[in-house]
């Protein structure tokens, strides 16, 4: 009889051979006794006429134990993943990336969302043409049947995933990307989506720092993400040659797909091998221009800033640390010189504690400038910059004039000491010149930092915009894990007292903050 389950297996590791989620000789170590007996518990179910919620939710459920227990990784609670996509609103034409993808949780519900979408525009437009079709008074039965059942036809093609160009194989296919760099998540990953209905082919077993697929630079719509916590991405981590290996067969497929851009972002992947994978950032310098150490949750932001398009948004859960720490006030810099802030939304503490993580954290919301917005950003900085510059010159004309005249004196002395011999005086001169030059770089250095701080204060009121900020003490799980109060979106367990959620004063926002700021 040989080993089936191994031979189904090996057609499924070349299957997914580019996704790079089995090694080659990976075998699965199941009896095929064992496998026919959990063949023949399971076959009384038609998965196939179950609804892929059903089978999402029993398949989340069947791993949670396993995944919080043996690896240490856990599902974004739903109420979250929830509330990110509806903050967001996904359409149908965008592409979306979650660079740590994890069980798949924001791209399982992006592409839900989506395809609720593609499957009620094709029940309007039927309903439209059905109408268009009644009204007409030169069809016979015949005739307007007739054109209905091809109508008809022709919209349900559209629903069919397997046929290549359709609406759903598009949104299957070239609109979902996802990496995670723990090999049992990525493959958890794809089976989660496939459960859920499909989208799973852009998902991978990658470093979610490098590039991989079409998940490169300046591509995405759309990012969902709940990057890992307090991990650090070390100077000693370098990009390895497995991380840029792919088949040749591959990589044309690729630059076949993806064109210029993607063999762009190749070139600058291959050519940092051998290199710290911090280089390829410059958060990792940690604001002081020096390669260091990086917390992974620091660099992600990063990551998702570089893999937006402009104009593109970003959804991320960030431990709060992030917000408020004054040491990390670069990172916020950072974001603010790239990106609009849209919205921070603080979580109760509670909200992880059923996976046994006690961090505070919060939801940012922004959306990456445009290109219009970019240079303009950088125009008003460069004036600011030179309006404060110029209101300092005068102190520090002074300063250098005091220090040039002291030491110009104290070359005058040197020279008369070196003529006379005495050391002891050329050292005492000496010492002097060389404390009057540290005390001039020490004011420089000073008063650039107090320049690049008042800079940066006039150019928030001249490129001034509202931020939705919430905190919110209830958000759909008790710190058990359990179903609780939700005041995130609209849903039946508002907490008492709550007629406005979140997400419906973050709509009212957008239309008019005014409101907000009384």
């Amino acid at each position: 009889m040989g080993d089936p389950i191994n031979s189904l297996f090996d057609d499924t590791k070349k299957t997914y051979k580019a996704d790079k989620i089995f090694l080659p000789e990976e075998k699965i170590n199941l009896k095929t006794p064992t496998a026919m007996a959990i063949i023949k518990e399971l076959e009384k179910y038609n998965l196939s006429d179950t609804s892929e919620d059903i089978k999402g939710i029993a398949f989340e459920r069947f791993l949670g134990r396993t995944f919080r227990g043996e690896i240490g990784q856990y599902f974004t609670p739903r109420p979250i993943v929830e509330f990110i996509i509806h903050m967001l609103e996904p359409t149908e034409g965008q592409v979306v990336c979650d660079p740590a993808s994890g069980s798949g949780g924001f791209l399982i519900r992006f592409f839900e969302v989506v395809r609720q979408q593609i499957f009620a525009d094709v029940d309007r437009q039927y309903t439209a043409f059905k109408l268009e079709t009644q009204a007409r008074t030169d069809l016979g039965e015949a005739a307007r049947a007739d054109m209905l059942r091809a109508r008809y036809d022709e919209l349900q093609r559209q629903l069919d995933q397997s046929i290549e160009g359709t609406r759903m194989w598009t949104l299957a296919n070239r609109s979902i990307y996802g990496t995670d760099a723990n090999e049992r998540m990525a493959r958890t990953s794809k089976m989660n989506m496939i459960m859920h209905g499909d989208g799973h082919g852009g998902v991978h077993h990658h470093n979610g720092f490098l590039n991989v697929n079409g998940i490169f630079e300046g591509r995405f719509d759309t990012i969902l993400t709940n990057p890992p916590f307090g991990s650090n991405v070390e100077p000693t981590d370098k990009v390895q040659p497995a991380d840029v290996y792919l088949d040749d067969e591959v990589e044309k497929l690729y630059r076949r797909r993806y064109q210029a851009p993607y063999a762009e972002a190749r070139a600058r992947l291959v050519g940092a091998v051998g290199s710290p994978i911090g280089e390829l950032f410059d958060l990792a310098r940690n604001g002081n221009g020096k390669l260091g150490k990086i917390k992974t949750e620091v660099l992600f932001i990063e990551r998702c800033l570089n893999l937006l398009k402009p104009g593109g948004r970003l959804g991320v859960v960030l431990p709060e640390g992030i917000f408020n720490n004054p040491s990390l006030a670069y990172v916020r810099e950072f974001v603010e010189d790239r990106a609009r802030l849209l919205a921070v939304v603080s979580l109760p503490q509670e909200t992880f504690a059923a996976s046994g993580a006690s961090v505070k954290c919060s939801l940012l919301f922004l959306q990456k400038f445009t290109d219009e917005q970019a240079a303009r950003y950088a125009a008003l900085h460069t004036a600011a910059l030179a309006e404060v510059t110029e209101q300092h010159r005068p102190a520090v004309e002074a300063e250098r004039l005091r220090v040039e005249t002291a030491i110009a004196s104290i070359k005058t002395a040197l020279a008369r000491a070196k003529a006379d011999k005495d050391t002891a005086k050329i050292a005492e001169e000496s010492a002097r010149q060389k404390t009057l030059k540290a005390e001039l770089a020490a004011f420089e250095k000073r008063l650039t930092e107090q320049i690049a701080a008042q800079a940066r204060q006039l150019l928030k009121t001249r490129f001034d915009y509202p931020v939705f900020l919430y905190e919110a003490e209830k958000m759909g799980l008790s710190a058990t894990g359990e179903p609780d109060a939700n005041e995130l979106y609209p849903n039946p367990r508002l907490p008492a007292g709550v007629t406005v959620t979140a997400l419906e004063q973050y709509r009212a926002f957008e239309k008019d903050a005014a409101p907000f700021f009384v």
